[in-house]
């Protein structure tokens, strides 16, 4: 009975570690996504030029990140309801992007819509160039700490059965 006891802490540290792996992934992910929904906007914008609010309906159905289907439902209720996006109403229930993340993609949000076909298409590539820089980051963090964590959890489970066997 003991040694259940130890594999089942040596498996919930292991899960803990994963946990903590996946909000990295899940940074990497959103990124990822994002750049999608860059690039759909910028196409959409010069080919078809159809309204944002039905691009960004077609890419939430398309997509299956489950924040950036956050952040366009929230983008699109801002646009619905009074017209006005804010840094809180874009974001909430979005807990992986910190102060300066959330600043870049609020301007870019803001700035859809904004201008004629021309400058909206130099603004996306300009922000999509600070969005890369982001991504490398987040790829980056994502090599460095996701494996990390889950190998920190897995060995801080074996210690913890060690130091109780």
């Amino acid at each position: 009975m003991k040694y259940i006891i130890l594999i089942i802490i040596v498996i919930i540290c292991g899960y803990l570690g994963y946990g903590l792996s996946l909000y990295y992934n899940n940074r990497l992910k959103f990124f990822r996504t994002l750049l999608f929904l860059f690039e759909k906007i910028n196409l959409e914008i010069n080919f078809s030029q159809a309204k944002l609010i039905s691009i960004l309906k077609s890419f939430h159905e398309e997509t299956n990140n489950k924040e950036i289907k956050k952040l366009i439902n929230n983008f699109i209720k801002c646009l619905e309801i009074n017209n006005e996006v804010t840094k809180e109403d874009l974001f909430k229930d979005i807990k992986i992007l910190n102060d300066e993340e959330k600043n870049m993609i609020l301007i870019f949000f803001l700035s859809l819509g904004k201008f004629d076909v021309f400058n909206q298409t130099k603004q996306l590539n300009s922000q999509k160039e600070e969005l890369n820089k982001l991504y490398s980051n987040a790829e980056q963090e994502a090599k460095k700490y996701a494996p990390l964590y889950l190998k920190l959890g897995i060995i801080f489970g074996l210690a913890i059965a060690l130091i109780l066997l």
